[in-house]
């Protein structure tokens, strides 16, 4: 084997190693709940979301936060820190940023039970459609340009080239 050949391998085996390694750390943070102990939830103008977490040993929940929309609430539970060894042995670490940012600070935190024995809990809130001026709803355009369009009607231009996409 030459040496050319050799250093082709091993420079093809890194670049796959790089991609795969890539690959693998894209799932550490997931907008559609967690991978590696992190959770993001965003919230949109359709789908406005509360994030409720359950103590399933009582049944009771323990954090309850409606995401405003265009934010994303991040969290993640650590295992230890809590303030009772039976209750609540864990610590519950949050932050809302902005939507898309996975970086953000998770500035608060609350004791909490452990992990294994909470039930995350989405439920979504009626849609915020935001209300289009009457200017957008009902769009005219200027007689000028396209009389066929306008309110009174008129016939439509004639053109030599009838393709659609031109």
């Amino acid at each position: 084997m030459s040496p050319r050949s050799l250093y082709t391998r091993i420079t093809s085996s890194c670049l796959l190693l790089s991609l795969f390694a890539l690959v693998a750390a894209g799932g550490c943070f997931n907008p559609n709940g967690g991978v590696t102990g992190y959770f993001a939830y965003i919230s949109t103008p359709m789908a406005p979301k509360t994030i409720v977490i359950y103590d399933m040993r009582t049944g009771d929940p323990f954090f309850v936060q409606e995401v405003p929309v265009g934010k994303q609430l991040n969290f993640r539970f650590l295992s230890d820190g809590g303030d009772d060894p039976l209750y609540s042995p864990s610590r519950l670490q949050w932050g809302i940023g902005k939507a898309g940012d996975n970086a953000s600070k998770l500035e608060n935190q609350l004791t909490c039970p452990p992990e294994e024995s909470c039930r995350i809990q989405i439920e979504l809130r009626k849609p915020e459609t935001p209300i289009a001026p009457d200017s957008e709803r009902y769009r005219i355009d200027h007689e000028n340009e396209a009389p066929h369009q306008s309110p009174e009607g008129g016939k439509i231009p004639e053109k030599e080239n009838r393709r659609v996409y031109d």
